[in-house]
């Protein structure tokens, strides 16, 4: 196996693409500890009992929260969202429960006309209450710590189509507040679509600045030749035939395992896989089957590509003469 395209340096890419992920962790987490000791700008206003902050399916904000007893009565309310002197805001729904008021936000957050168009950031969120002649009374939102998530899914997954985080979380007072990160650079896979005679995948790219030669890299597990297969994205999206004549190994029963990988440039690559989602373990539930397809003559190939634990894309390739039924 020789094939004509070969990435130069590849493991090296690789590794420095494994360092900035690291780095990048640090530093989150180092950010999230300064922002929670610096000063709350909704810290001095009455507190409102929040008892439901959350952001569902990545991009769905949902708040509960009880005003104080003395509140007058009101007929219209909105949540707001402060940083850095920015402002934002959107209608709630205010209700009576048990003699106090109550409201209830149900908002979307993107960057789309219907959306909340949050920049990077921590943004401090608060309430604000039309008390008719009384005027505007605003409130903070207090809020308790999160519990340690167990399951199938995970407590913030990425938005479905922009793949920005939207992790709410709570300032050193209990106050509420709501961080917006970026897309990490990544390349999401659309479709795995085998038939009778090829197998293509189409992805997108997700947080990754204009290409410069994008191709697909497919590296063995254990050492050897990477095998290169050039793509021409449109807008974003990009779809290509799987070697399969290249991945396959050279002996009949034997099994190769291809790491996929995208390069953005001459000196970087991403992860191509499956990664907006809230799934904790991918591998659990997006399976896909093997298939058997031709390669020349009586040659035959048992195609398996799957995701691991963290949603990377992995093609399995078995090369065999004779199909007597589907390999096990």
């Amino acid at each position: 196996m020789n094939p004509p395209n070969r990435l130069a340096q590849p493991r090296l890419l690789q590794a420095v693409h494994g360092a900035r992920r690291r780095a990048g962790l640090v530093t989150d987490r180092l950010v999230e500890r300064v922002i929670r000791l610096r000063h709350d700008p909704v810290a001095g206003l009455p507190p409102a009992d929040c008892d439901f902050f959350a952001v569902l399916d990545g991009r769905t904000l949902h708040v509960h929260a009880v005003l104080p007893a003395d509140t007058d009565p009101a007929d219209r309310a909105e949540i707001f969202f402060v940083r850095e002197g920015d402002t934002l805001r959107c209608p709630a729904t205010v209700r009576r429960e048990d003699g106090r008021l109550a409201v209830e936000v149900v908002a979307r957050l993107g960057d789309s006309a219907d959306e909340i168009a949050l920049g990077k950031g921590t943004w401090s969120v608060g309430l604000a209450v039309d008390a008719g002649a009384a005027g505007e009374r605003r409130f903070s939102l207090t809020v308790d710590e999160t519990p340690e998530r167990d399951g199938p899914t995970v407590g913030n997954p990425p938005h479905p189509v922009s793949g920005w985080l939207y992790r709410p979380g709570r300032s050193g007072d209990g106050l509420a507040q709501l961080t917006v990160t970026g897309a990490r650079a990544r390349a999401e896979v659309v479709q795995l679509a085998t038939g009778h005679a090829e197998a293509r995948i189409r992805a997108r790219f997700v947080g990754v600045r204009p290409q410069d030669a994008p191709a697909v890299v497919f590296t063995p597990r254990g050492g050897g030749a990477d095998v290169v297969v050039p793509i021409a994205p449109v807008d974003d999206g990009f779809e290509f035939v799987v070697p399969l004549a290249d991945l396959a190994p050279d002996r009949p029963g034997e099994e190769v395992i291809w790491e996929a990988w995208v390069r953005t440039s001459a000196t970087r690559v991403v992860r191509l896989g499956r990664f907006l989602h809230d799934l904790t373990d991918p591998r659990t539930v997006l399976r896909v089957s093997r298939a058997v397809l031709p390669l020349d003559g009586d040659q035959f190939v048992g195609y398996r590509p799957y995701y691991t634990a963290a949603g990377n894309l992995a093609v399995a390739c078995l090369r065999f003469t004779r199909f007597t039924g589907t390999p096990s």
